[in-house]
């Protein structure tokens, strides 16, 4: 009788086992803010001996943080709902930004290089003779403008622009003679391949920042380059830096020489039209143009250059490579340096080989 009472209790138990169980309620993980869901998945650790991702715990902005740490937070909290970019930028770094793209392309281009020298440096001369090049050509297309010497650089592409630009860079890289821009060594500048509908998406969606219906060369070059670049962390990087003034003295000192050209071109445009006509008119076009590279407009392209070249050749020397914060009174986004100086020397030598006196052997 002794052994009776655990013998009932044990069968007692086995019979309870094989009855079948009341189904488990799904439990409820619906939270009010998205703060509180940060909160709840960053509580959630991986069970010792579990298999699969551990999910990482995600600490939510507190009073006292400084700016860079809490747009840290929300950019870590938008890349993993992946949100647009803009989800990344406060009040005061969308003001910024929208500054930045409301620049002419090449200095945004410049602003980019400075902000990410280090990751992109290798691919400025990408930006510069295809990605600026294509932008300017698009804008030109936009515009109805036939001639550069009349064109003014503009800073943003509407959509449909936008498109076509992203239509011709995939047409220049696949055409045969220009296989050095699409070699290994500038993949990370070549776009990928989509329908003009897939691409209009991803313009509307990723790419347009300010969400004001147009592409700007900043947008372009964010988005090309997310693997490393975002506009919160671009903000960061640019908001704090000025331009030095030797580079600003070498970057006016460059926009005087394309003011001269300007004057040059269009007056060998003219000459051009001129000539083509018949009589007096047309002789003497001929004969002025045939005198065109030793007249006044040349030689004062020549004196730019030289002043140009000693302006760049004097920011070189001093600043090259060099970081300066200035008083915070200027509205070009720059950063460090070794975009804007990259830029003047490539610009310089460009000209120089297009209008520079050529070497007589």
């Amino acid at each position: 009788m002794a052994d009776s009472k655990p013998l009932a209790e044990r069968k007692k138990l086995f019979e309870a086992l094989q009855k079948p169980s009341k189904p488990m309620k799904k439990a409820k993980t619906k939270v009010s803010t998205a703060l509180n869901r940060t909160k709840l998945l960053g509580n959630i650790k991986k069970a010792k001996g579990t298999k699969g991702a551990t999910l990482k715990k995600v600490i939510a902005p507190k009073e006292g943080l400084t700016r860079a740490q809490k747009i840290e937070f929300k950019r870590s909290r938008a890349e993993a709902k992946g949100h647009s970019f803009v989800e990344k930028l406060d009040d005061e770094g969308l003001k910024f930004f929208n500054e930045v793209a409301s620049q002419k392309f090449s200095d945004q281009a410049i602003a980019f290089l400075n902000a990410y020298w280090g990751e992109v440096g290798s691919q400025a001369e990408f930006i510069y003779s295809v990605s600026w090049d294509i932008f300017k050509y698009a804008d030109m297309h936009a515009k109805g403008c036939n001639y550069v010497h009349k064109y003014k650089e503009g800073h943003a592409l509407e959509f449909d622009i936008g498109l076509y630009f992203y239509e011709r860079l995939c047409k220049f890289l696949g055409e045969s003679k220009n296989s050095e821009w699409a070699s290994e060594e500038y993949a990370p500048s070549q776009p990928k391949l989509m329908t003009a509908i897939v691409r209009k998406k991803e313009l509307r969606d990723k790419v347009d920042v300010n969400f004001d219906g147009h592409v700007s060369m900043i947008e372009y070059l964010l988005y090309q380059y997310r693997a490393f670049a975002n506009p919160a962390d671009f903000v960061t990087r640019a908001m704090s830096h000025d331009e030095h003034p030797e580079i600003k003295k070498a970057r006016l000192a460059l926009e005087e020489v394309n003011k001269r050209v300007q004057a040059y071109e269009a007056e060998k445009q003219r000459l051009m039209d001129d000539s083509k006509k018949g009589g007096v008119i047309g002789l003497k076009a001929k004969n002025e143009l045939a005198q065109l590279n030793s007249s006044p407009l040349w030689e004062s392209i020549q004196k730019a250059l030289i002043t140009a070249e000693a302006a760049v050749r004097i920011a070189n020397r001093k600043y090259g490579g060099k970081n300066f914060k200035g008083t915070g009174d200027q509205s070009r986004a720059i950063g460090k340096n070794e975009g804007s100086i990259w830029w003047l020397n490539r610009d310089l030598a460009e000209k120089k080989k297009k209008y520079g006196r050529k070497s007589k052997k």
